[in-house]
């Protein structure tokens, strides 16, 4: 009996092992990277266009600070967001909003996962809401 217990503890302890526990893991989001603009929302019209993942990316470089969009929609909408080209785009942390700033406009971070970034253009009536993923 006590070697089945023996047996069972020695098991049971070798398959909790990981090898991964140690490793150091990031699971903090980040901007840099390319992300793909899939809903642009709100405006005076009211849109709530939704786009197929690759179709329309930001590309966030950190050195140097520059954002690259392609925007390759050929879809009669509204708005889909900047068209293509580079903006160099800087982020401003204060005690109450996280603020990215391309080429002089400001959007408000409402949210940043390691999947998902919100920002929000800010205007209560006639402002857009750009909700992209990695």
């Amino acid at each position: 009996m006590k070697s089945t217990f023996y047996f069972l503890a020695v098991l049971l302890f070798t398959l909790s092992c990981n090898s991964n526990d140690d490793a150091q893991q990031n699971s903090d989001p980040v901007l840099s990277g390319s992300w793909s603009l899939v809903n642009v929302s709100g405006g005076f019209a009211g849109v709530d266009d939704n786009f197929e993942s690759g179709i329309i990316t930001w590309n966030f470089n950190t050195d140097p600070t520059e954002i690259t969009i392609t925007n390759s929609n050929t879809a009669s909408v509204i708005h889909s967001g900047y068209p293509s080209g580079t903006y160099n785009y800087d982020v401003l942390i204060t005690a109450n909003d996280t603020t990215l700033v391309i080429d002089n406009a400001d959007l408000r971070i409402i949210s940043l996962t390691t999947n998902q970034l919100i920002l929000d253009e800010g205007m209560v009536s006639d402002g857009f809401k750009y909700t992209l993923s990695k």
